[in-house]
């Protein structure tokens, strides 16, 4: 098992770990106000953009920075919004009434993260072809994965209408219920 998927168990491992009261207590959030919103994986309009957020969108809030808004998707990296496109705002984490319905959107996520590394490997792969490790391709890596784990799992929350605080909630039951 590559060390990159380790890491990723372990997070999800962390935040199994993590009670749905701890979950649900987070009282700061924001809303997204404008139609379609660039995430950025920075501060600043000339960054990477890593996902596109919908007018409703509703986001962890893990601080400011200037007139940018500092927040939590999915992955262990703070994203950004700018502070136009967005407001403070409250937030019920509401999950899907249905087991199924969360059983798939747990196993969509999942392969959200298996597509994220299958990708980040090829880009940036961590081996040659003899199994030497390639100098400096684990940083980048690991970046390139969690941007696109990003993006790939606010597409399986927007597929279900789900908002991106579910998410944490959602990977805790399907660990402690071995989806």
């Amino acid at each position: 098992m590559r060390f990159g998927r380790i890491l990723q168990w372990i997070v999800i491992f962390l935040l199994a770990l993590l009670s749905p009261s701890a979950v649900l207590g987070e009282t700061k959030y924001i809303r997204i106000t404008a139609d379609r919103v660039n995430i950025r994986a920075s501060p600043s309009t000339s960054s990477p953009v890593v996902a596109k957020a919908r007018k409703g969108d509703v986001f962890g809030l893990h601080g400011k920075e200037g007139k940018w808004f500092k927040l939590r998707m999915f992955s262990v990296d703070s994203r950004y919004v700018h502070r136009s496109l967005a407001e403070i705002s409250s937030y019920v984490v509401s999950l899907p009434r249905q087991v199924s319905t969360r059983r798939e959107i747990y196993r969509r996520l999942l392969d959200a993260e298996g597509r994220a590394e299958t990708e980040a490997d090829r880009k940036y792969p961590l081996e040659d072809r003899r199994g030497r490790p390639i100098p400096g391709n684990l940083n980048k890596n690991l970046a390139y994965m969690w941007l696109l784990s990003d993006r790939y799992k606010l597409e399986v929350m927007h597929t279900f209408r789900v908002q991106a605080p579910v998410h944490t909630v959602i990977i805790s039951e399907g660990v402690k219920s071995n989806w």
